[in-house]
């Protein structure tokens, strides 16, 4: 029996799990799409594919469940809709593929968690790396000692952004809150590269389905886009089992200069690097003894969460990302927002804008970048003359 889907959000992001049920064979054969809730369905790019498939619009989950059901609810909406959303979805029977980030309260995170709970269903975040086959089973061993312990990990990942992507969807994107005060705090770690600070997190987790807990953040955050918080961050955080883990992500480089994430993991036994060659991504490891080993690419797809949100509704396995597992990335936002209720903005004379790309960029940022992920340390801490002293929050 095929599984029911209903998408809640049919735009952005939307778009890849939409293009997998609408037009892959396989999905076809092991889902049906039951209905679509957004009431700016027929402005979006999916708008004609999906009523090619004759699925039905609706313009909130209140009017799909007053009549419809579904097995599996995927909610792909701005952040400040996912809780609400969401949890009304698992108390009217479905069970919940939510986007990444979880939300933007712990208050939301907790209501989730309480609706999961009460109906018995299952909750899943879209960090599509905790679904990787490569990702887990290069957790597998670091669970498994094979890297002794996990004393560092430093991930770099530069996604240039212009501002057609600050104008994108309904106006929250780069806002700290909505206009009736609910927090957003949408940001390059709180979206575009989320899934790269969640992964340190994730694989410093003391089980498979869960994240290290952070016990101190150290950050710089900027700003060279008119936004309300940040497109630059450098983080160093050291979690309760004692590892560091240092971020380092930017939308403010040249379109030239884009650059894949990559991580270096340092282990007491052995380490792990994640780099990319002109055939692409090499995931592989070193252990002290002399032996290596090479890890499945972690770029085979971000749709692969869907089919292991599937197989973990049927029991066929663990979910191994559900909200708990994604509440600590959020707690470390949350810890940047307080830490800089204003965002610091990069001084006028780096400041660059191109008006054929129309990008901000800021001169140099990415090699001062590359220099803080190679040597562990902060803007502040290699002498970026730019750079504000970092602040610290203890958890």
């Amino acid at each position: 029996m095929k599984t029911k889907v209903l998408m809640v959000g049919t735009g952005g992001y939307a778009g890849v799990y939409l293009n997998e049920l609408l037009h892959s064979e396989h999905a076809a054969a092991q889902f049906e799409l039951v209905g679509a809730v957004d009431p700016y369905a027929v402005q979006g790019a999916n708008y004609e594919a999906l009523c090619a498939k004759n699925v039905p619009f609706f313009d909130t989950v209140e009017e799909f469940y007053a009549a419809h059901t579904a097995d599996l609810a995927i909610v792909v909406t701005p952040i400040h809709l996912h809780a609400y959303q969401a949890s009304y979805c698992l108390l009217h029977g479905s069970h919940v593929l939510c986007e990444k980030p979880i939300c933007s309260t712990l208050e939301d995170a907790e209501m989730m968690i309480d609706a999961r709970d009460r109906s018995g269903k299952k909750l899943g975040i879209g960090f599509q790396w905790s679904y990787n086959e490569g990702i887990l089973a290069l957790k597998h061993d670091i669970l498994d000692g094979k890297y002794g312990e996990i004393k560092q990990i430093r991930t770099i990942v530069f996604f240039p952004r212009d501002l057609a992507y600050y104008h994108r969807g309904s106006g929250w994107a780069g806002k700290r809150c909505t206009k009736d005060g609910k927090p957003l705090l949408d940001s390059v770690a709180f979206n575009a590269t989320a899934h790269y600070l969640h992964n340190m997190l994730f694989l410093t987790g003391d089980a498979i389905d869960h994240a290290a807990e952070p016990a101190v953040l150290t950050g710089e955050v900027y700003r060279v886009n008119p936004i309300e918080m940040f497109d630059t961050c450098a983080l160093r955080v050291q979690t309760a089992g004692g590892s560091e883990l240092l971020f380092y992500a930017t939308h403010a480089v040249p379109k030239t200069q884009g650059r894949s994430p990559e991580f270096v993991i340092e282990g007491t036994l052995g380490n792990a690097t994640l780099t990319y060659a002109p055939e692409g991504p090499q995931l592989r490891g070193t252990f002290s003894d002399g032996t290596s080993k090479n890890y499945p690419k972690p770029d085979t797809g971000d749709i692969r969460k869907l089919y292991a949100m599937d197989e973990a509704i049927h029991g066929a396995n663990t979910l191994t990302c559900g909200p708990e597992t994604a509440l600590p990335h959020l707690k470390c936002i949350l810890a940047l927002a307080e830490l800089f209720p204003e965002t610091p903005v990069f001084p006028e004379n780096v400041t660059n804008f191109n008006e054929t790309e129309q990008q901000y960029t800021v001169t140099g940022l990415g090699e001062t970048l590359d220099a803080c992920w190679k040597s562990g340390k902060l803007p502040s801490e290699v002498g970026a003359a730019w750079a504000i002293p970092a602040r610290t929050k203890q958890f």
